[in-house]
């Protein structure tokens, strides 16, 4: 067993202190151009160029998940998490990115800031505050992204893991309380290079230790066949599961808060298809790590799968690039969770309490609403580390099949449907909430069928039915895209 803190020098520990540093300083210098407005917080004007909007997509749809998560996988699974999870999210990807962002940001009016104001767009305000609570449980997949990032902390410094579950959460609180998107931005840029960079490296470093990568593949073979097979082992109801969940992205507000950032449509189409190339190349990476620690730490890999990871990490790469990898996994975790504390805390503000509770709040409210939101979530995320202490490998599996389930649906039509209707928007929301947790929770999965793939079947059925139903009452009144 590799004894990690020992791998640890001190040119590790002060690239990482550097690139805390170097946040918390883009947050100070970005405070007074974020300040000036809620819209200037919230999506930096829609200033956002190619370059930054690269950062800023990569930043955001590669977390530690597409780290820590896809190496679980890689150690437990082997090569069919490629198969059934990160080739079809790529392929399902390219709509979003050549056609879908570019709409969103050609067609709605400026008015139209956060997700729920698109679905008051589309739909109405019953249907906005449905969607606003309903994207309260992505605190709970950002505390498993928190919980990776204060694992390797742990790992590398003999500290208290709940202590540097804190310190992760809180440097991100601060830093995107002070500057909003256009914090984010910039530093979200850092974190794409270091993310690029740490890549390639761990790519060659795997190559050079194992003489190739076929060893690896050979020895994983040996330790479980269905390692190397195109389903795993897997049932095909899991695969579904797995299938849907890749969809996800289409229900995640992160990427039309960005799309909304960006300064043209055409920026979007060029700057999004080159991330979804990057997420393929950075997620295969982890899993191939993943089954490297597989092969060189069985026992440990049985024990603790991220543990594992990091172990061949280390072992693999020479000192100052172990700090550059970890330097990597935090600015994965630290660009989403800070994004979606970010977009939260617009949902707290904005959206319910602006929205229903004091509609008379000025900018400058909402905008201090925002932040004091930021911090309260940002506290919630931290204590929610909590229910991800035996790994984090399904944490995109439940959320993302939540949101894939509730949200797609609405959202696809809305933007597409000639017969979309409030009434269809409403309650196929409100009833595909109520059928998931009676599937998931209630039923426990009957026939094995994933609650992600039965209620999206769902969610399909009764919005299609609703709207046609009720479509001539709303005939003439409803927006055209």
């Amino acid at each position: 067993m590799v004894d990690i803190p020992s791998l640890w020098s001190t040119l590790d520990s002060v690239l990482i202190v550097l690139y805390f540093l170097g946040i918390l300083a883009v947050g100070i210098f970005m405070r007074k151009k974020a300040s000036t407005s809620m819209k200037n917080f919230f999506i930096a004007g829609r200033r956002l160029t190619i370059p930054i909007l690269i950062g800023v997509g990569a930043a955001s749809w590669e977390d530690s998940w597409s780290i820590v998560g896809a190496a679980e996988c890689g150690t437990t699974m082997g090569v069919c998490i490629l198969f059934f999870y990160l080739i079809p999210t790529t392929l399902i990807k390219l709509p979003l990115a050549m056609w879908i962002g570019p709409r969103v940001r050609e067609k709605f009016p400026d008015w139209v800031v956060t997700l729920p104001d698109l679905m008051v767009y589309l739909y109405d305000n019953k249907t906005k505050l449905v969607v606003a609570l309903g994207m309260m449980p992505q605190i709970f997949y950002d505390s498993a992204l928190l919980t990776a990032g204060g694992q390797v902390i742990s790992y590398v410094t003999g500290l208290n893991m709940w202590l540097c579950f804190a310190v992760l959460g809180l440097i991100c609180i601060v830093y995107t309380s002070l500057s909003g998107m256009w914090g984010l931005a910039f530093t979200d840029m850092i974190q794409f290079v270091i993310m690029t960079v740490s890549a390639g490296v761990l790519t060659l470093g795997l190559y050079k230790y194992f003489g190739g990568y076929g060893p690896i593949f050979e020895q994983a073979e040996a330790i479980n066949p269905d390692m190397v097979t195109v389903f795993g082992g897997n049932g095909p109801m899991e695969v579904a599961g797995w299938l849907v969940s890749a969809a996800a992205m289409y229900a995640n507000a992160q990427s039309y808060q960005r799309f909304g950032s960006a300064r043209e449509a055409a920026d979007i189409k060029v700057a999004y298809t080159f991330v979804v190339l990057f997420g393929q190349f950075f997620m295969s990476v982890s899993v191939f790590a993943g089954m490297a620690a597989l092969v060189r730490f069985p026992e440990l890999a049985a024990e603790s799968p991220s543990q594992a990871f990091w172990a061949i990490v280390f072992e693999t790469l020479p000192i100052g690039l172990r700090g550059l990898y970890v330097a990597s996994l935090l600015a994965a975790v630290m660009s989403t969770v800070s994004a979606d504390y970010l977009v939260c805390g617009a949902v707290v503000s904005h959206d319910i309490v602006k929205g229903f509770i004091n509609k008379k709040m000025t900018d400058k409210g909402d905008l201090i609403g925002t932040k004091l939101a930021i911090l309260f979530l940002g506290i919630v995320v931290i204590f929610s580390t909590y229910f991800w202490e035996d790994g984090i490998q399904k944490a995109w599996y439940y959320v993302g099949g939540f949101q894939t389930a509730a949200f797609i649906v609405p959202m696809l039509f809305g933007l597409y449907y000639k017969k979309r209707t409030p009434t269809g928007g409403f309650w196929s929301l409100t009833l595909t909430i109520v059928m998931y947790l009676v599937w998931e929770f209630g039923l426990g999965c009957p026939y094995g069928i994933p609650s992600s793939l039965f209620c999206f079947a769902f969610n399909t059925v009764v919005y299609i039915l609703i709207c046609n139903l009720t479509y001539r009452k709303y005939e003439g009144k409803i927006a055209q895209l």
